[in-house]
C-alpha cells in the first residue's frame, strides 16, 4: 500500500489539481497551472505502467524517462515565469527559457549516446549534472524569493503556501545532488551508500513534489473554501428575501446550494448583490424599535463590532419580513441598512448577517 501511495498518489494529485483549476486571464494562475502541468506529465511518464508503455511503444526502453525530466524542466520554467508575475514583470528573463530549453536539447543529445541511462555508462553521470544544472536557478530563486514574499504576504494561506513551495524546492535540489553524487559514485567507484536508501530515493522526490503541489495551490483551495462557506451561510437569507421579492434574482433556485462547487466567484457576487436588492426593497418595513431592542440585548450578552451589527441587522430584517409578510404598513421609523465598504468586506458582514438570521429562526 505504501508502495502504491508513493508512485501514483503524487501523479493523482498533480492531475487532480490541474484539472480543478480553470484557465484564466490572470498571469499568475497561467503560470502555476503551467507547474502542476509540468509535474503531472513528468510524474505520470515515471510511473511504471507508463514508462513500460512507452517504451514499449516507441522501442527506447528508457525513453520515459527524458519526457519526465523534460516535464520537470518545463515546470520549473514556469515556476520562474510565476516569480516574474509577482514581481509584476511581464515576462520572465528570456535566459531562463534559454537555459532550460538548452539543458533539455543536451541531455537529449547525452540520452542518444547512453539510452540505457545506467549510473556507470559514459554520458549518464554528464546528463544528470546537465539536468541539475537547468533546474539549479529556478529551485534557486523559488528559495530566495519565496522566503522574501512568505514574510511579505498577508494572507496567512499565501504565507504557509509559500513555505511549503521553498520546503519542496529545497527537498527536490537536495535529491537532484544526491543523483549526482549517486552516479558519480557509480563512476568512480567510491562508496556512497546513504544515497540510494529508501528514503532519500523514494520517499525524498515524492515529498518535494507533494509539498510544491499542495503549497502551490494551497491559497487557491482556501479562497474556495471561504467561497463556498459564504455562498452556504448565505442561503437561508436570500431565500427568505427572494419568496418575499422573487425580481431581485437573475435565476430562480435551482438544487441545493451543496451542490454548487464551481463558479463560484460569480455565484458568490450575484448572491451579495441580490441580497442588497432584497434589503433595499424591504427597506421601508425596517422599524427602528426592533433594532434598538435587538442592539441592547445584544449588548448586554457582550457582543461587539461586526457581530454585533450584524445581530442587530439580522433582527431588523426577520422583523421586516413578518411585517411584509402579514401585509402590515411601512415603518415610518425606518433603520438605515448597514454594511461593509467593499465587496470582500460586505460579503463578510451579510454571511455574519446571515448566520444571526438563522440562529433567530432556529
Amino acid at each position: 500500500m505504501g508502495e502504491l501511495l508513493y508512485r501514483y498518489g503524487p501523479p493523482a494529485l498533480a492531475w487532480a489539481l490541474f484539472l480543478s483549476r480553470r484557465p484564466g486571464d490572470d498571469r499568475a494562475r497561467r503560470c502555476v497551472r503551467w507547474v502542476l502541468l509540468g509535474l503531472a506529465v513528468s510524474l505520470t511518464a515515471l510511473t511504471p505502467p507508463v514508462y513500460a508503455f512507452v517504451g514499449n511503444l516507441s522501442g527506447i526502453g528508457h525513453l520515459a524517462r527524458p519526457i519526465g525530466h523534460g516535464g520537470m524542466l518545463f515546470a520549473a520554467w514556469a515556476a520562474q515565469e510565476f516569480l516574474a508575475s509577482m514581481n509584476g514583470l511581464a515576462r520572465g528573463a528570456r535566459w531562463h527559457a534559454w537555459w532550460v530549453g538548452g539543458a533539455f536539447a543536451v541531455m537529449c543529445v547525452l540520452f542518444a549516446l547512453a539510452p540505457g541511462l545506467y549510473p556507470d555508462e559514459p554520458g549518464v553521470l554528464e546528463y544528470c549534472v546537465v539536468y541539475l544544472l537547468g533546474q539549479a536557478p529556478a529551485f534557486g530563486n523559488v528559495i530566495r524569493l519565496g522566503l522574501r514574499y512568505a514574510r511579505a504576504a498577508a494572507a496567512p494561506a499565501l504565507r504557509i503556501g509559500m513555505r511549503l513551495v521553498v520546503a519542496g524546492a529545497a527537498l527536490a535540489l537536495l535529491y537532484l545532488v544526491n543523483k549526482v553524487v549517486l552516479t558519480a559514485a557509480a563512476r568512480f567507484g567510491f562508496a556512497y551508500p546513504a544515497g540510494d536508501t529508501f528514503v532519500i530515493s523514494k520517499v525524498l522526490p515524492a515529498a518535494a513534489h507533494v509539498l510544491v503541489l499542495v503549497g502551490a495551490t494551497l491559497p487557491a483551495i482556501v479562497g474556495w473554501a471561504r467561497r463556498y462557506g459564504h455562498y452556504q451561510r448565505l442561503g437561508p437569507l436570500w431565500r427568505a428575501l427572494y419568496q418575499a421579492e422573487p425580481a431581485i434574482a437573475l435565476d430562480p433556485p435551482a438544487g441545493p446550494d451543496v451542490l454548487r462547487v464551481r463558479g463560484l466567484r460569480l455565484r458568490l457576487y450575484r448572491r451579495v448583490i441580490e441580497i442588497r436588492d432584497g434589503l433595499l426593497a424591504l427597506h421601508p418595513y425596517r422599524e427602528h424599535d426592533v433594532a434598538a431592542a435587538a442592539r441592547r440585548h445584544a449588548t448586554r450578552a457582550g457582543m461587539r463590532g461586526r457581530r454585533l451589527e450584524a445581530t442587530v441587522e439580522a433582527a431588523a430584517v426577520a422583523a421586516a419580513l413578518r411585517v411584509r409578510a402579514e401585509g402590515g404598513p411601512p415603518s415610518e421609523t425606518a433603520v438605515p441598512v448597514t454594511g461593509g465598504g467593499d465587496l470582500d468586506s460586505d460579503t463578510a458582514f451579510l454571511s455574519e448577517v446571515a448566520r444571526a438570521y438563522r440562529k433567530n429562526l432556529g
